[in-house]
Order: structure tokens, then C-alpha cells, then sequence
């Protein structure tokens, strides 16, 4: 019996420079959109995991992070992405091994930091207008760039092409093949040998936050602080 096609990936449309990627979500975040919408876009780009992930997000993921000033803790800053949330084989999803860890460059706290004002009394970091026991609608997250004139040009999704089109550039450049396999672990690709997935998303963690922390500053920099958006648009 014939196989059925695999269906085609389609790709995602992405700005791949860093200084284009920076003026679609510099532009997302002058617009009149609502300040959780717009520290939702930047937490997603700072982080490039999958926007279903930003959109159900829980203040419980984060470790590691002082809500109440400059003090990180003990520990340096890390997402804690549950496992069942991620594309992962059914046996895998309630398994902490599985989790999918994120190390939290300063512009994420920032970011988060700023809007744990607005909802840190929520379980959801980032909930609906309307009901604030529902995460942030997939049309919030999903059409901004549309509106602010990036349409067929950048996605939310489109960070993740972005991130890796960079990172990866950059590491052959410098001669860093080995960057190429954490740059993966970073997007939680999963790797080939399926025996050594489990570790591989608790290893290179040092890298990772390297290589995290060199995409935020890429993309952040002519940005306002985190804390402006909560004003609104700039006029």
C-alpha cells in the first residue's frame, strides 16, 4: 500500500536581517495596540519559542526572577516550558525531563517585569481582554504585523526563522559549527538521537543564555524600556 504524501511545509514568512526584524516590532509596539499585546510580541521575539507557548504562558514557568526589583536570585533567570505544552510525542508530555528550558536575557525580565504590573495577580501572564481566565486570543498575537504594514513580510512565528537564520550565519562566520546544535536546542527542535533529547534540553544552558542574550541586544536596541509601553503609544 502507497504511502500518503507528507504534506508541504509552508514557511513562514520572517524578516531574517536583525535591524529589519527590530523595525517590525518596533512598529508593533508604537501602535495602538494594548500594552499585554505588546510585551507579548516582545517576550516572544526575545525568546523564539512558538506563539501558543507565549500565549498560555503561567507566572509559575518563570524561575528565578524577583518580581518586586533588580534582584535576579540565586538562581540566573530561566522559563520553565512544561512539557506537555510542547511538540512532543504523547508519551513525553508529562514528563519533567521534557520541560523545555529557556534562559531569560535582562530584556525578557524587563519585559516581564513590566507587565507582572498589569497581571501578576492572574495565573496567566498574558489574558484576554474580556475574560481574564483565557489567554490572549490567537488574533491579538497573530494579525499586528499585518496591521502595522509587515503583511506577508514577518509573522509572530517568523522570529524563530530570524533567530536561527542569524545565529546560524554568525557561527559558521566565527568558525562556531558546534553553535549550530545549540541554536536547535534552543528551538526545541528535537535531535536526532533520541537517547540524548532528554539532556539536551537542560545542556549548553550557558551557551544558550550567550546566544539569547546576542539576539535581544540585536533587536533591542533602539526599543523603548519595557516599562514605557505600559503608557501606551508614543505619540
Amino acid at each position: 500500500m502507497a504511502k500518503s504524501p507528507k504534506p508541504k511545509v509552508r514557511r513562514q514568512p520572517s524578516l531574517i536581517e536583525p535591524k529589519e526584524a527590530a523595525k517590525a516590532l518596533a512598529a508593533a509596539e508604537a501602535s495602538g495596540a494594548s500594552p499585554v499585546t505588546k510585551l507579548a510580541y516582545r517576550l516572544l521575539a526575545l525568546t523564539v519559542v512558538r506563539p501558543a507557548i507565549v500565549r498560555d504562558v503561567r507566572w509559575e514557568e518563570f524561575e528565578g526572577i524577583d518580581w518586586t526589583g533588580d534582584f535576579i536570585g540565586p538562581t540566573l533567570p530561566v522559563w520553565r516550558v512544561p512539557a506537555g505544552l510542547m511538540k512532543l510525542l504523547l508519551d513525553r508530555k508529562d514528563e519533567e525531563a521534557y520541560d523545555h528550558l529557556v534562559p531569560l536575557p535582562w530584556q525578557t525580565v524587563d519585559a516581564l517585569r513590566a507587565v507582572h504590573r498589569l497581571t501578576g495577580r492572574n495565573g496567566l501572564v498574558f489574558p484576554g481582554a474580556r475574560h481574564s481566565h483565557r489567554p490572549l486570543s490567537e488574533n491579538a498575537i497573530g494579525y499586528l504585523y499585518n496591521r502595522v504594514g509587515f503583511h506577508g513580510r514577518h509573522v509572530p512565528h517568523g522570529w524563530r526563522a530570524s533567530f536561527s537564520t542569524t545565529m546560524n550565519t554568525r557561527a559558521v562566520k566565527a568558525r562556531r559549527t558546534e553553535d549550530i546544535a545549540v541554536v536547535e536546542m534552543i528551538l526545541a527542535h528535537e535531535p536526532e538521537n533520541k537517547v540524548k533529547a532528554a539532556y539536551d534540553r537542560a545542556g549548553h544552558m550557558e551557551r544558550r543564555r550567550e546566544l539569547l542574550q546576542e539576539g535581544a541586544d540585536m533587536i533591542t536596541a533602539e526599543l523603548r524600556p519595557a516599562n514605557d509601553l505600559l503608557d501606551g503609544p508614543r505619540r
